[in-house]
């Protein structure tokens, strides 16, 4: 599948220095509490960790009521977060009230998603990518192909989705990043950064590079990466360096620039806008009901060409 791009900012600049990694203090939360609706549930799940950690699991409408397995949608936290943010600061629940799909926000502290160097016993990327949707396939009824599971996070968790999409293709078809800091492994500005990826020196920098891996990448990887950042964003120079190393590789994508910085109410308005290219791989999965009209909270998704960029 031909690489493809919208709304592309003209001057993808790589910046050799290392960029300023956001750690996130929220903007205004949507709500402070989690609505009990019978949707969600907390489970705790063990892995190659010292200890099981909690994450939060959102059934679909009529779940209880029916026998049928549904795809998963794996949605993980930034710097500083947790297993609630996505449900306590965006309207997550009201966007996906009629979608049929599970969607699990598992809790990795400030792990960055890597198997840390600074504490060997915690594998937090064996553990969201492996662990994790092994227990949620065990434990709830899903669909186990890749065609019908998702990943996507925000900052740190945008940097642990797309890396998950780049090492494991055969289990992820769809990941997202909203304002992911994307050369995370570059930068050495940050504790949590140095002990996830260890010294400038360490051999696990430039494997867990997205830049790095994406220039590698060849077309066996038929993931298709979403990911859009703020035009006010700091994290707007590591999308750009992203973005132009996937160009020149025959992989699936699009980009997006959009006004905005790196808020809560940036990724609230623009998680519908990924959510539509998860209604998109619903319709086409054939153990589902036919395809449902698009949720009204879903933008129109612009026109995408081969070779170009269509605003």
């Amino acid at each position: 599948m031909p690489a493809r791009r919208t709304s592309l900012h003209p001057h993808l600049a790589v910046l050799a220095t290392a960029i300023a990694i956001a750690l996130p203090r929220p903007a205004a939360a949507q709500s402070t509490t989690v609505p009990d609706t019978g949707r969600v549930r907390i489970v705790s799940i063990p892995g190659s960790l010292p200890q099981a950690r909690n994450a939060a699991v959102i059934l679909p409408t009529g779940y209880h009521a029916s026998f049928r397995r549904y795809p998963v949608l794996y949605l993980l936290h930034g710097h500083d977060g947790g297993h609630r943010n996505w449900l306590e600061r965006t309207n997550l629940l009201e966007y996906t009230a009629a979608l049929p799909l599970i969607m699990v926000l598992p809790d990795a502290g400030n792990s960055w998603y890597m198997n840390s160097f600074a504490r060997p016993d915690e594998k937090f990327e064996d553990y969201v990518g492996r662990e994790v949707p092994a227990f949620i396939d065990l434990n709830f009824r899903t669909l186990t192909f890749r065609e019908a599971r998702y990943v996507a996070g925000l900052s740190m968790g945008g940097y642990g989705a797309l890396k998950l999409g780049m090492k494991y293709p055969g289990r992820f078809s769809l990941a997202g990043s909203f304002s992911g800091a994307l050369t995370a492994a570059t930068d050495t500005a940050y504790v949590t950064l140095r002990d996830a990826f260890g010294p400038a020196s360490n051999p696990a920098r430039e494997a867990n590079d997205l830049p790095a891996l994406a220039r590698k990448a060849t077309a066996a990887n038929t993931t298709y990466f979403y990911f859009d950042t703020g035009s006010a964003d700091r994290v707007l120079p590591s999308n750009r360096a992203f973005a132009e190393a996937l160009s020149g590789r025959p992989l699936a994508y699009e980009y997006h620039e959009v006004p905005g910085n790196h808020s809560w109410e940036f990724w609230n308005r623009r998680l519908p806008v990924f959510l539509a290219l998860v209604e998109e791989r619903l319709a086409r999965l054939p153990a589902l009901e036919p395809a449902r009209p698009r949720s009204p909270a879903a933008p129109a998704r612009p026109v995408l060409r081969r070779g170009r960029t269509v605003p």
